[in-house]
């Protein structure tokens, strides 16, 4: 989160309770005149927040274990006027979308340890221009960008490259959740403001639901933006504002349940980006799947809920037995 005082823009990073969004803790990061935090993704392998501040072109790494903040200068682009907009952690790796003139060229990779330039993807789909989100499904190896009314996809994987056409245009968030994407949606209608999440087949880009927010606004200050996942409940969670007030919604994908909690009065307050997290301190790094032989696994989840690969290393992973039991464990390579 941002504030704005005395013609200077401060950047905090704040810890919100899961069930009430109470402020847990603020913790300053750093501030300069054009300051922005756009993006923010967690790294279970570090244990790590990683933000970008594309104005300064630094990178953001807050320990969310013992509240600690570093950070590093991102390499230019070669060429002026190009920059860094929104970061993702990709299977312990960190990438950034790289954007000109307001269309994105490229998503790069980078070292999350030094910051140095590792590689990047030419994107070749074309008429990139507008974009508003980027986010990694670990199901199907993706990194994912939403551009106007495309969803562009890149496998970290094979390097391959696949797109599809959304139906209409006003998306601002998206968020994978077991091969599923969901998307917000804003639009106007009868002079009030409505907000839609859809959910689409991420292989196919077919719609698979469509929920209209029973709540209308007849004036927003700034939409839902930054959404996450939060597994431990089933949500989708992100932020509006409206009349200089910063609501926290939450939205049940299993039931449809939508909840809006007062979380911040505005006008000098500006909210980046929101990441669920599970700190590493919670858990037994020793703990492997070798020693838990002797119940059965039925599946294997990451820390937001997502389905994923037995054999994951590096990571918290989330193993449900075949009794009902769960379990949560790191294990190392």
């Amino acid at each position: 989160m941002s504030s704005y005082s005395n013609n200077v823009m401060y950047d905090y990073m704040n810890k919100l309770n899961n069930s009430s969004g109470a402020q847990m803790s603020s913790n300053y990061l750093f501030s300069n005149g054009s300051s922005n935090i756009g993006s923010a993704s967690f790294d279970p392998s570090s244990n790590m927040i990683f933000t970008l501040n594309s104005s300064l072109n630094v990178l953001g790494k807050y320990n969310v274990g013992n509240d600690t903040f570093s950070s590093l200068y991102l390499p230019w682009p070669t060429n002026s006027g190009e920059l860094y907009v929104n970061v993702a952690i990709a299977n312990g790796r960190l990438f950034a979308v790289k954007e000109s003139s307001s269309n994105i060229v490229s998503v790069c990779e980078f070292d999350k340890l030094t910051g140095n330039f590792v590689s990047e993807h030419i994107y070749t789909t074309p008429s990139l221009s507008g974009f508003s989100d980027f986010a990694f499904c670990q199901e199907t190896n993706e990194l994912v960008l939403l551009v106007n009314s495309k969803i562009v996809k890149y496998n970290i994987t094979t390097g391959s490259e696949t797109s599809f056409n959304l139906p209409s245009a006003s998306y601002s968030s998206i968020v994978p959740v077991n091969q599923k994407l969901y998307i917000t949606k804003q639009n106007t209608v009868s002079g009030n403001i409505v907000f839609t999440i859809e959910s689409y087949q991420l292989s196919t880009g077919n719609l698979v639901g469509s929920n209209v927010l029973s709540t209308t606004f007849t004036e927003v200050d700034e939409g839902i933006s930054n959404l996450c996942f939060l597994g431990v409940t089933n949500e989708l969670v992100g932020t509006i504002s409206s009349q200089n007030e910063i609501k926290l919604l939450k939205f049940n994908i299993g039931t449809s349940a939508e909840s809006l909690t007062h979380l911040f009065w505005g006008p000098y307050y500006f909210l980046g980006d929101m990441v669920a997290t599970t700190p590493m301190s919670t858990l037994s790094t020793s703990e492997s799947l070798d020693k838990i032989k002797s119940k059965k696994i039925k599946n294997v989840y990451d820390i937001s809920g997502k389905k994923i690969s037995p054999n994951t290393k590096d990571q918290i992973i989330i193993l449900e037995y075949e009794d009902g039991t769960h379990k949560k464990v790191f294990q190392k390579r």
